[in-house]
């Protein structure tokens, strides 16, 4: 019983990071995280999501340009925080629980990032430019294809602050309950 109070603790812990040090992950720490990504739930038990883990930075500094130059409202930030990968899960098109199945893998992906230490934060910029041609031209040679969409993405890195200061209330997501 006692370790089911853990992970409880870790959900509620849990919090985004919008501030990376600069050194990158070792690759079995990003294979861990993605690993939790793979085991998640997916409807039907389809498992269509496609995990790119991006740590090239020529090809990160390349997704945050276009983003920046592609989504009003974007003009010179950098969408990733300066995390030094970015994990983008892509389903096909024609899934039509992919946003979900996507979902579910961003989850599993952020528990596991927080019980590694690691900071990570839901980034949902390239999300909002999946059929951008720009973008697409910039996956395309990474192997994000015709028939996928990109449906979340997750920065991933060392915090350069701590990402638990204490739990913080929340207020909303109300709950009614019924009988």
């Amino acid at each position: 019983m006692e370790h089911n109070k853990e992970f409880l603790n870790l959900i509620l812990d849990r919090r985004s990071c919008r501030a990376y040090r600069p050194d990158p992950l070792d690759r079995p720490t990003l294979a861990a995280i993605v690993e939790a990504g793979r085991y998640a739930p997916s409807a039907m038990s389809r498992q269509l999501n496609h995990f790119f883990v991006i740590t090239d930075p020529e090809l990160l500094a390349g997704i945050s340009a276009t983003v920046s130059r592609r989504l009003e409202g974007f003009d010179g930030r950098d969408c990733r925080y300066g995390a030094p990968a970015l994990v983008l899960v892509a389903n096909a098109k024609s899934n039509r629980s992919a946003i979900q199945d996507a979902s579910c893998a961003m989850e599993n992906m952020m528990l596991a990032a927080s019980a590694m230490g690691v900071g990570s934060c839901w980034i949902n910029q390239p999300y909002h430019l999946t059929d951008d041609p720009e973008l697409r031209a910039l996956l395309a040679p990474i192997g994000l294809t015709d028939e996928e969409r990109i449906c979340a993405s997750l920065s991933l890195g060392w915090p350069a602050d701590p990402v638990h200061p204490g739990r913080r209330e929340h207020k909303g997501n109300p709950v009614s309950w019924i009988g």
